[in-house]
C-alpha cells in the first residue's frame, strides 16, 4: 500500500499555538487510536531507577507534546504506555511520525537507549467519563503488543483510510496477516515507512511466531488486566498455577489469554487441551500426548510416552476443565513437574489440583465496571444500534448487578437485546431472580446464579426451541450441522430447518459457532452442556438419544470405512478428526453400557482406520477387544472385519504374535462369509505374517489365492496393496518374483495418484532387497521413497536407510542418515526405531571408541529384546559384525561389563550418549 496523492504528511512540531489545535473534546464515534509504550522498560527501572524517572518524564512530555499538537486526546497513561484518540486516522500517523523523530533526536545513553513502540487502529468505541471501551481498544492494545522499539504499526482498516494520503517519500508496507494476542480475527498488519525511522525489524510478536493450539475466539477479551498480571506472575515463579472459580466466571477465557501472553516465554508454544470432553480419566494423558502429537503404542503408557516427549522441552500446557477428572489431572501433572523440569502448567478447574508446588489463583466475579464493559460489548454484538449513555447506564448497572459479575450471565444477558428492550430484560432478570435474592445474599452459590440464568433463557425458548437445544446435549466435542439435524429429533430434521434452530440458539448465546470451522461446527459451553444434560434426564429421553447419536456416528464410521476401503481422499481424515470425541461417546454407550453391543461392534470395526491414523492403536485396541468380549455371539462378517483391524493395529506395534493370531482367525472367518474383499485382504496380510516368520511355502500359497481374488475384483488399488503385501511376503526366498509383483505394485499406486501408498510400496520393497542381500538397491529404494513420503513415514524409512548403508559397510555416507533417523525417532518417542538408531550410532562409535559403543550397544539390545523385537537381515548383520568387532577390540569380561553397563542406563542417559556419537 505504497500510495501517493496530492496532500503530504506533514510533522507538525510544536508551538506556542499548540492549545489552539488540541482537541477540546474526546472524539467519539469512529475514531483513531494511537497506543504506545517503551520497549524493555522493566529491565531500565531496574538498572537505574533514579535515570529512568528522569527518562521517562522526557518521554512522557515529547509523547504528550506530539498527540496534542495533531489534534489528539490523551484518555489514559499506565505506567509509561500513551493512550490516545484521533478525530482522524492521518492525525495518529503525524503524531506518531513526529513522536518517533523527536524520541529518536534525544540522547537516551543515561539508560542505555529507549525505544517507543507505537499501533494505529480505527474504529467505533464508547466513550465515558473521558474513557473509551469497546473491541476496538482491545485490538489496538493487542496489535501493539505484537510491535518492537521504535517501530509504528497499523491496523488494515487504519491503512486503507490513509492509503492515497501520503508524499512519496512515505510508504506504508504491508507485513502480512497475524494472529493478535486477543485471539479473535488475524489481522492484516502495515508498518509505517519514512526518512529518519528505522525500516528494518525482527518478526512480529504474533501467535503465528511461536508454536501453538490457542484456539480463535469469536468475541474480544475484556477487562481482568489485574488478574492476567497475576496469574503471569505466578506462573513465571510456580510450575503449576490452576485457576479455580465457579462456573460461567470466564477461567477457560482467562487461561487461553494468559497462555497468549505467555508465549514469547516458550519456545517449545502453549498448548490447549480441553479435557471437558473426556469423561474417562483412564484416556487424559491419551488426549494430551493427541495435542502434542506424541505417538502412543500399546506396549507403552501414554503417560511414559507422554513424559518423554516433555522432558526436554520449554513450553506451556493449558488443562481445562480438569473437575471432573481432578485426581488422574493432578497424578499426571505431579509426574509431569516432576520429570520435565521447563514445563509448566496453567490449569482450570473448580477446584484446586492439590499437587505440589501448584499455585491456586482463585477467580473472582468481574467488577463492576468491567461487567458493564462486557455487557456493553456484547450488546453491541447482538443490537449493533445500542449505545450506553445517561440514560441507560442505571439500568444496565442494575442488571450486571443481578447477575453477580459471571462472564457467561452477562453474555447471555446481553445477547436477549436481539428480542427484549433493555426495560423488559431488567424486568424479566428481577423477576426471574426474586427467589434467589431472599435470604442470606451470601449464602447462595454464585453457581446457582448462573443456573438460574441458563433456565430462565431456557424457559423463554419455544417448545421447539427447547427440545431442539436439550438435545444437544448428547454432543461431545460439537457437532455439524448435519449431525445436530438427524440426532436431534423424533423425526430427523431436514437441514433448512436444523439450521434455523441453531441460529436462533447461537443467537440467544445457548450454542457456540465455532470460528473458520469448514464444515461450519457448533458447540455447548460446559456449564450449558451440563444443564441440557439434566433436563434431558428429566424428561426421560436420554436412552432414546443416546441410541439416535450412536446410530448417527455408527453410519458417519461406516461411510468413512467404505472411503477408506476403496480410495480415502486427501481430506478424509482431517474431516473425521474432530468427531473422534462423538465416537468415542458412541462406542462407550454401545459398548460399555450394553445398550446395543452389535452396533457398537459395527462401529468398532469402521473406526479402527481412522483410529490408526490417528496414532491411537492403543485405544482402538481396547474398542476392538471390548467389542468382541460384550456379546458371545458377535455377527461373524464384523468379528472377521474386528480380527483383521486387531491384526493391522498389533502388526503396527510390532506385537507379531498377536497380528499373527488375529488374522488367522479373521481369514477363517471371512471364509464363511460374503465378503471378498475383506478375505482379500486378510489373505495377504497372513500372507505376509507367514513371510515373516519364514513359513514361505504357505505363504506363496495364500500369496496365490490372495492375488487370484484381487484381479478378479478390478479394483486397482485393492490389487495394488495385494500385490505389495505379497511379495513381501516372499522375502528371499523367490526375490525375482517379489520385485515383479512390487514393481506392479509401485506402478499401479503411481498411475492411481496414490503416492502415500507408493511411498510405502517402496519401503517395503527395499526391505526385501535388504533380506536378499541387496542393500544397495535397498537403499535406492529407500531414496525414491523419500521423496514422495509424508513426515508420519519419513522416520522409517530413514531408520531402514541408515540399516541398509551401515550393512553395505558405507560408514561415511550412513552418518548423516543414522544422525537425522536418531533425531526424528527420539523426538516421536517411538521405542524401537530409537532403540535401532542408538544402535547404529554404536557402529558409528566402535571406530574410535569400542567402551563407549559396547555401552550404547548393551542399552540398545536391551530394550529392544524387551520390545520382542525380532531383526531383519540388515540389522542381524550390523549387530554381529559389531559384535564381532568389538570381541576383537576388547577382552570378553571387559565387553560383557560394558554391555551390562548399558543395558542398565536409564533412557535419558542413553539419549544423550547416543546424541554425541
Amino acid at each position: 500500500m505504497d500510495g501517493s496523492g496530492s496532500v503530504e504528511l506533514q510533522a507538525m512540531p510544536a508551538d506556542p499555538d499548540l492549545v489552539s489545535r488540541r482537541s477540546p473534546v474526546p472524539p467519539s464515534g469512529t475514531v483513531a487510536f494511537l497506543f504506545s509504550d517503551i520497549e524493555g522498560s522493566t529491565a531500565r527501572w531496574e538498572a537505574g531507577r533514579d535515570a529512568m524517572q528522569s527518562a521517562v518524564h522526557r518521554h512522557d512530555t515529547l509523547m504528550r507534546s506530539a498527540i496534542e499538537a495533531h489534534r489528539g486526546y490523551v484518555f489514559k497513561t499506565v505506567g509509561d504506555a500513551f493512550c490516545a484518540t484521533f478525530a482522524r486516522a492521518r492525525d495518529a500517523l503525524e503524531a506518531a511520525l513526529y513522536a518517533q523523530r523527536t524520541l529518536a533526536a534525544v540522547d537516551w545513553s543515561a539508560v542505555k537507549g529507549l525505544r517507543v513502540r507505537m499501533a494505529i487502529h480505527v474504529g467505533d468505541a464508547d466513550e465515558r467519563s473521558g474513557d473509551y471501551f469497546g473491541p476496538a481498544v482491545n485490538r489496538v492494545a493487542r496489535l501493539l503488543a505484537t510491535g518492537h522499539g521504535g517501530q509504528v504499526l497499523l491496523s488494515a482498516i487504519a491503512a486503507e483510510l490513509i492509503e492515497g494520503t501520503l508524499e512519496p517519500e512515505i510508504a506504508l508496507r504491508p507485513l502480512g496477516v497475524f494472529r493478535l494476542k486477543d485471539l479473535t480475527t488475524p489481522e492484516r498488519v502495515y508498518q509505517l515507512i519514512a526518512p529518519g525511522l528505522q525500516s528494518e525489524f525482527k518478526a512480529l510478536r504474533s501467535l503465528d511466531a511461536v508454536p501453538n493450539n490457542l484456539p480463535r475466539q469469536s468475541t474480544s477479551f475484556i477487562g481482568r488486566g489485574d488478574d492476567i498480571d497475576c496469574i503471569k506472575e505466578l506462573q513465571r515463579s510456580a510450575p503449576l498455577v490452576t485457576i479455580a472459580g465457579t462456573g460461567g466466571v470466564g477461567k477457560t477465557r482467562l487461561a487461553l489469554q494468559v497462555a497468549a501472553e505467555l508465549l514469547d516465554d516458550m519456545d517449545g508454544g502453549a498448548w490447549f487441551v480441553n479435557l471437558a470432553p473426556v469423561a474417562d480419566p483412564a484416556i487424559v494423558a491419551g488426549t494430551i500426548a493427541a495435542v502434542l502429537g506424541v505417538s502412543q503404542h500399546v506396549d507403552r503408557p501414554p503417560l511414559d510416552a507422554l513424559l518423554d516427549y516433555l522432558k526436554d522441552r520449554r513450553l506451556l500446557l493449558v488443562f481445562d476443565n480438569c473437575e471432573h477428572v481432578v485426581a488422574e489431572a493432578a497424578r499426571i501433572a505431579a509426574a509431569i513437574l516432576e520429570c520435565a523440569s521447563q514445563v509448566t502448567i496453567l490449569a482450570t478447574s473448580r477446584e484446586a489440583l492439590n499437587v505440589g508446588g501448584e499455585r491456586v489463583y482463585r477467580v473472582s466475579p468481574l467488577p463492576d465496571r468491567e461487567s458493564l464493559r462486557l455487557f456493553v460489548e456484547r450488546a453491541q454484538t447482538a443490537s449493533p444500534g445500542f449505545s450506553l449513555d445517561d440514560s441507560n447506564d442505571a439500568k444496565v448497572a442494575e442488571i450486571c448487578g443481578h447477575l453477580d459479575g459471571i462472564a457467561l450471565a452477562i453474555e447471555l444477558a446481553a445477547s436477549r437485546l436481539r428480542t427484549h428492550s433493555l426495560d423488559d430484560l431488567s424486568r424479566r432478570i428481577e423477576e426471574r431472580f426474586r427467589v434467589l435474592r431472599g435470604g442470606d445474599r451470601a449464602a447462595q452459590p454464585r453457581h446457582q446464579t448462573l443456573w438460574a440464568l441458563i433456565d430462565w433463557s431456557y424457559e423463554l425458548l419455544d417448545d421447539t426451541d427447547r427440545s431442539f437445544f436439550r438435545h444437544l446435549a448428547v454432543f461431545t466435542g460439537g457437532f455439524t450441522l448435519a449431525a445436530a439435524a438427524a440426532v436431534c429429533e423424533n423425526d430427523a430434521l431436514d437441514e433448512w430447518a436444523a439450521l434455523d434452530l441453531l441460529s436462533s440458539l447461537v443467537d440467544k448465546s445457548l450454542v457456540v459457532a465455532d470460528a473458520g470451522e469448514a464444515p461450519h461446527r457448533y458447540h455447548l459451553l460446559e456449564s450449558i452442556q451440563r444443564y441440557a444434560r439434566e433436563r434431558v434426564d428429566k424428561s426421560g429421553e436420554s436412552r432414546w438419544l443416546s441410541q439416535c447419536h450412536a446410530e448417527f456416528f455408527s453410519g458417519l464410521a461406516g461411510a468413512a470405512y467404505a472411503e477408506w476401503d476403496i480410495a480415502p481422499g486427501p481430506g478424509w481424515l482431517a474431516a473425521l478428526r474432530p468427531e473422534l470425541d462423538n465416537f468415542r461417546s458412541a462406542l462407550a454407550a454401545t459398548l460399555e453400557r450394553d445398550r446395543d453391543g452389535a452396533l457398537g461392534a459395527q462401529m468398532a470395526a469402521d473406526v479402527v482406520p481412522i483410529f490408526m491414523r490417528l496414532s491411537l492403536l492403543r485405544e482402538a485396541i481396547g474398542w476392538c477387544e471390548k467389542a468382541l468380549e460384550s456379546r458371545p455371539t458377535v455377527d461373524r462378517a464384523i468379528e472377521a472385519r474386528l480380527r483383521y483391524g486387531l491384526s493391522m493395529l498389533y502388526n503396527n506395534q510390532m506385537d507379531l504374535r498377536k497380528a499373527l493370531e488375529n488374522v488367522e482367525r479373521s481369514v477363517a472367518l471371512y471364509r464363511q462369509t460374503n465378503d471378498a474383499r475383506g478375505l482379500t485382504r486378510a489373505l495377504s496380510q497372513l500372507a505376509q505374517q507367514y513371510g515373516r516368520q519364514a513359513r514361505y511355502g504357505e505363504a506363496a500359497a495364500l500369496a496365490i489365492e490372495a492375488l487370484a481374488r484381487a484381479r478378479e475384483t478390478g479394483d486397482r488399488r485393492l490389487l495394488a496393496a495385494t500385490l505389495q503385501r505379497c511379495a513381501f511376503s516372499l522375502g528371499a526366498d523367490d526375490i525375482e518374483t517379489a520385485r515383479a509383483q512390487f514393481a506392479e505394485s509401485v506402478a499401479l499406486f503411481r498411475d492411481l495418484g496414490r503416492d502415500d501408498e507408493t511411498g510405502r510400496a517402496l519401503l517395503w520393497w527395499a526391505d526385501s532387497e535388504s533380506v536378499a542381500g541387496c542393500f544397495a538397491r535397498a537403499i535406492d529404494l529407500s531414496n525414491e521413497a523419500l521423496q514422495i513420503v509424508g513426515p508420519a513415514e519419513k522416520p522409517f524409512v530413514l531408520s531402514n536407510a541408515a540399516g541398509y548403508g551401515l550393512a553395505l559397510g558405507d560408514y561415511e555416507r550412513a552418518a548423516g542418515i543414522v544422525r537425522e533417523a536418531f533425531a526424528l525417532a527420539a523426538g516421536i518417542s517411538h521405542p524401537i526405531l530409537t532403540s535401532l538408531a542408538i544402535a547404529y550410532l554404536a557402529v558409528l562409535a566402535n571406530r574410535s571408541d569400542p567402551l563407549g559403543a559396547a555401552r550404547l550397544f548393551g542399552y540398545a539390545r536391551a530394550r529392544l529384546g524387551e520390545l520382542d523385537w525380532q531383526p531383519v537381515a540388515s540389522d542381524a548383520r550390523i549387530q554381529d559384525d559389531l559384535v564381532d568387532s568389538l570381541r576383537r577390540s576388547l577382552d570378553e569380561r571387559e565387553l560383557q561389563a560394558c554391555f551390562a553397563e548399558g543395558a542398565g542406563w536409564p533412557e535419558e542417559q542413553a539419549l544423550a550418549q547416543a546424541a554425541a556419537v
